[in-house]
């Protein structure tokens, strides 16, 4: 859990996350919305893996990444007993 609280403390990780609970997306997709560099994008990318928050779908040339849903649920429930 920590570790995925960590992933996501830092803002384009952050908002990686935010876009990819619309749809998958590629790392050309994500460089145009975060209007950072490739390399930069996979190493946040590479982290939120790490810390098992997406999985990465390899269609074609093209890696897609989605968020783990299961991953997403824990956090979710986890934060929400800390409101109670």
């Amino acid at each position: 859990m920590i570790d995925m609280l960590k992933a996501i403390a830092e803002e384009n990780r952050f908002k990686i996350v935010e876009l990819l609970t619309e749809k998958s997306l590629c790392v050309c997709e994500l460089v145009d919305e975060l209007g950072i560099s490739q390399n930069l994008v996979s190493h946040h990318l590479s982290v939120l893996k790490k810390a098992e928050l997406i999985d990465l779908c390899r269609c074609g040339k093209n890696n897609y990444y989605t968020l783990n849903k299961q991953s997403i649920n824990k956090l979710n429930k986890t934060l929400a007993k800390l409101g109670d």
